[in-house]
């Protein structure tokens, strides 16, 4: 799903609506989900790469503090690290576009 398919309440994920319900209730700004610098959302390209490549792949930050690096991890191993940061509503941004992501994975499985 798009992000520009991701406007109704109706279309988003159940974890999505439960994060929107405890941001309101809190009088939080609006949530998003995590998305790479380009605005592409994390969930959407890791479910197509964990698909078409059959792998698992995780964000990992271990003993981190805010500011970190965290790790990439595909099958358990770490491939690379990542920057993120949260943006002026909160929500986290990873600081590589989704190509980048994309292309690192499918480099990195191809090379194994």
């Amino acid at each position: 799903m798009s992000r520009e398919t991701m406007g109704s309440e109706q279309d988003k994920p159940d974890w999505w609506k439960e994060n929107n319900r405890i941001r309101e209730e809190m009088d939080l700004p609006p949530y998003d989900p995590p998305r790479f610098i380009d605005g592409v959302y994390l969930h959407e390209v890791v479910d197509d790469l964990k698909a078409e490549c059959d792998c698992t792949i995780r964000f990992v930050g271990e003993n981190t503090e805010y500011g970190d690096d965290w790790d990439i991890r595909i099958d358990g191993d770490r491939v690379a690290k990542i920057g993120r940061h949260r943006n002026e509503n909160a929500n986290t941004v990873y600081e590589m576009t989704a190509s980048e992501f994309r292309t690192l994975v499918r480099s990195t499985l191809r090379d194994e």
